[in-house]
């Protein structure tokens, strides 16, 4: 499980940048974070992730980089 917060945490580690965060406490709240369930995937095909959220993030980061450089 992951909050928003934490999943900013970890691209401004991977971008090396620290954003400036700001709250609208009046906007409808949604939930506190998200987390995927892979018993299913895991019992049907004999699948479950191999790599770390982080490590995931870290290379999106770096193909989105890439492609915005070549433009």
């Amino acid at each position: 499980m992951v909050s928003i917060n934490q999943l900013v945490d970890i691209v401004e580690g991977i971008a090396g940048v620290k954003l400036n965060r700001n709250y609208n406490l009046k906007a409808p709240k949604g939930v506190n974070g998200r987390n995927s369930d892979n018993t299913l995937i895991k019992k049907l095909l004999n699948w479950e992730p191999s790599i770390s959220l982080h490590d995931g993030l870290e290379k999106t980061y770096a193909w989105i980089y890439d492609e915005m450089v070549k433009k």
